[in-house]
């Protein structure tokens, strides 16, 4: 007999900062909801790595939560000891993903399964699809909380979408790639968070110096390279990434370099501009949506505040 399929009133594509966030919302006010994620655990483009030398965030690394929107989410986090001010603005702690990971953590996740197909069942759910076909879930809502081509790949599989799937190809062509690297150097008194005017670097983070992480007689540092200079070297050897970024570092920086990490490529790394004058896109007749930065803001505070207007919409309007 056919293992039945899990049904739930709404599920969620993506466990990064607005898939998380829209979660967090929908539990509080008691909707059955569940996260598809493809990756291990949450966090999307505001994950972390364990390293033998401690942890860093080798993604979005600061959060300002500067619009009052996002206050009551702000406070509460700083309130459950999963938020800490650091510099301009505020880090998770002990990472940047115990934000996604506290966020998710009153809905059913779902890790290590790629939706790739959405339909139509026989009783008018949506019903999701893995990589191999494989039925997941079904739904009566759907929202999908990834990158733009992430989201437009989803989308050319449901017939009627024409309006999202625009909406996602346009911002699709707007969306960066970003090369990322850590480094674990000698004891500086730098300042732990620089944006560079060198050619090849955007952004240096300390990422030692935030609160919560482990403390080493060492210096550990996450350098994002530059949008400019990561399309120019899209496709470059790791190993040639790697001694551009060192060697550049070298240069911002006057301190002995230990160790340098393996650098990370992340392909869908940043929006350029948003493209919608919505800062969510949600389509009645069906009951599926899009959140994420790439509709507002193009950053990581702006992936969270996609999700908060969505779900004041929906929650008014649809659920």
């Amino acid at each position: 007999m056919a293992t039945p399929i899990p049904t739930t009133k709404l599920v969620i594509i993506g466990a990064g900062l607005a898939g998380a966030t829209f979660s967090h919302l929908a539990t509080q006010h008691h909707i059955p909801t569940t996260i598809i994620e493809k990756s291990r655990g949450t966090g999307g483009r505001a994950g972390s790595k364990r390293l033998s030398c401690g942890g860093i965030d080798q993604g979005a690394s600061i959060l300002g939560f500067s619009d009052e929107d996002l206050t009551d989410i702000r406070e509460h986090l700083l309130e459950q000891n999963v938020l800490q001010r650091w510099q301009s603005g505020y880090v998770g702690t002990p990472r940047m993903s115990s934000i996604t990971r506290y966020l998710s953590s009153h809905a059913e996740l779902v890790t290590e399964t790629k939706v790739q197909h959405i339909e139509r069942s026989y009783d008018d759910y949506w019903l999701l699809r893995d990589d191999k076909y494989q039925p997941v879930i079904k739904a009566e809502y759907v929202m999908i909380a990834t990158p733009a081509l992430q989201a437009s790949m989803l989308l050319a599989t449901i017939p009627n979408t024409s309006t999202l799937l625009l909406q996602a190809n346009r911002a699709g062509a707007n969306t960066l790639s970003q090369w990322v690297m850590w480094l674990r150097t000698s004891q500086t008194d730098a300042a732990p968070l620089q944006f560079s005017v060198h050619p090849s670097l955007e952004t240096l983070i300390k990422d030692s110096d935030k609160p919560g992480r482990e403390r080493q007689d060492d210096d550990l540092w996450v350098v994002q390279a530059s949008p400019e200079w990561s399309q120019t070297h899209l496709d470059s050897d790791k190993a040639e990434v790697q001694a551009a970024l060192q060697q550049a570092f070298s240069e911002v920086i006057d301190c002995e370099v230990y160790e340098a990490g393996e650098p990370h490529r992340w392909l869908l790394g940043r929006q350029a501009m948003p493209v919608s004058s919505s800062s969510f896109l949600w389509d009645n007749q069906l009951n599926i949506g899009l959140i994420g930065d790439w509709l507002c803001q193009g950053d990581a505070e702006g992936a969270m505040l996609s999700a908060q207007y969505a779900f004041d919409y929906l929650r008014k309007k649809v659920l």
